[in-house]
């Protein structure tokens, strides 16, 4: 579903979900329950709505406030955000640059709860020292100032996306000098935090509430899954900021000499074992003379294939995207998402020609370091895709290390 726009600061776009007005409603509702157990001797049930719906409305506005300022303190730092959705209980950030610095992630990540913080402060004094005889709105001022804490301390739990977990890993990041030692470590607090949810949803599921021991049994393993996927994912960057495509086992050039004839030529093809291979690469007494597509011949009639030979038809090997045997990997990628022709040419010091290498030879070799070893039927079902193996998409992965600043 397509967003709504509320308004627009700083050239930045601040959205509504339409799932929010659900959320909104059940909110509302579950107060409004609150509300009718705990004072349905003081407010009927129009006046328990009203203050459902009121407490979770501006509950919202306390939040949008909150982004604000975040927003503010973010593009301070350095950040680059496209547009914010809201999603009642916390927004999503489409972000183009990351900030660059320890100390201004620990900015960015404190603004949120201290904002949360001032806020309940500022509205329980109200509802405290107040002397108006408006029970209603005490009542709502008083339930946001404790949504408001609770959504501080919220915050600051080290898990996840939350502000608590970017806090942790910026301030293991200012003092270690390390941005990724603050991942691991953040992602193995992620991990325990996981686990000890998962054991108390499964006690909670047969000693006390069935319903509450369900929710903390599924966060649990939501939460372990996701530190799963971010040690992937971190040995994923790894992998691609280190490793060099030397350590690749490149893809042959197919060869032909240039004084062949174009029947020859059509043996050649013929008999090749990957379908998707279409260049071939001319050789003049063991030099190498330039490559030809086997589409050429397409462009010569059969008649006169004995009488046309592949040097007459090849193209200069500079024409082709090339890459070194030294290059990083995350180079090569992008490198050969450039290409229209899905592989590029691997040179050695000397800028000799040495092989080729594709997604899939990319894909599988990031598997194969990851422990994945695919068996050589997908494999060979997968290449005439020319895709990254199991929809693993490195390119989107290497925009992420740039924003962040880690390449």
């Amino acid at each position: 579903m397509r967003s709504w726009q509320i308004f627009k600061i700083w050239g930045i776009p601040f959205k509504i979900h339409p799932y929010w007005f659900a959320i909104l409603f059940l909110f509302s509702w579950s107060i409004t329950n609150q509300v009718n157990l705990s004072s349905g001797d003081i407010y009927n049930t129009k006046e328990a709505w009203i203050i459902g719906f009121l407490t979770s409305f501006f509950l919202l506005s306390s939040m949008i406030f909150h982004e604000i300022f975040h927003t503010f303190v973010s593009l301070n730092q350095g950040v680059k955000i496209k547009k914010i959705t809201f999603y009642f209980l916390g927004a999503i950030l489409q972000i183009d640059k990351y900030c660059q610095t320890a100390l201004g992630n620990i900015k960015i990540a404190i603004v949120r709860p201290l904002s949360c913080f001032a806020t309940a402060s500022i509205l329980l004094m109200v509802s405290y020292y107040s002397s108006s005889q408006e029970q209603i709105a005490i009542n709502v001022i008083s339930r946001v100032g404790i949504l408001n804490l609770f959504l501080g301390f919220l915050n600051l739990i080290p898990f996840g996306s939350l502000d608590g977990g970017n806090l942790l890993k910026s301030i293991i990041w200012y003092f270690s000098g390390s941005k990724n030692k603050g991942r691991k470590l953040l992602n193995k607090v992620n991990l325990f935090l996981s686990f000890f949810v998962l054991f108390f949803g499964i006690v909670c599921l047969f000693r006390l509430n069935f319903y509450f021991g369900f929710i903390l049994f599924f966060l649990g393993l939501f939460g372990a899954n996701s530190s799963k996927s971010e040690s992937q994912f971190l040995k994923i960057e790894n992998i691609l900021k280190f490793c060099k495509v030397s350590e690749l086992k490149l893809k042959p050039l197919r060869k032909i000499e240039f004084d062949s004839n174009l029947s020859e030529f059509n043996a050649l093809i013929k008999n090749k074992k990957d379908a998707s291979d279409k260049y071939f690469f001319v050789t003049n007494n063991g030099r190498w003379a330039g490559f030809v597509d086997e589409n050429i011949l397409k462009t010569v009639s059969l008649k006169q294939w004995e009488r046309n030979f592949v040097g007459d038809f090849k193209k200069p090997i500079d024409s082709l995207v090339s890459v070194s045997r030294n290059d990083r990997l995350w180079k090569t990628i992008e490198r050969l998402e450039e290409t229209s022709e899905g592989f590029v040419l691997v040179l050695n010091a000397a800028d000799i020609p040495v092989g080729i290498i594709d997604r899939l030879k990319i894909g599988n070799f990031v598997l194969n370091k990851l422990g994945f070893n695919l068996p050589s039927e997908i494999f060979n079902k997968l290449n005439f895709k020319n895709h990254y193996p199991l929809g693993i998409e490195l390119p989107r992965i290497i925009n992420l290390m740039k924003q962040r600043g880690d390449l």
